[in-house]
């Protein structure tokens, strides 16, 4: 796994967990649900991506 792969698997921890925060302070859930699907969007994005030469 390289760097990139890395921080997109980071950097949706971190959003979705903002986003479940947020969701229960709220308790508005349409905040978590909708962020699922674009962070797992942009995860799958980069998994598929073909590696440098």
């Amino acid at each position: 796994m390289d760097k990139k792969m890395k921080f997109a698997i980071y950097l949706a921890i971190v959003v979705l967990t903002f986003f479940l925060i947020v969701s229960l302070i709220t308790e508005r859930w349409g905040f978590f649900i909708w962020s699922l699907l674009p962070v797992f969007m942009s995860t799958m994005i980069t998994f598929t991506q073909k590696a440098e030469k």
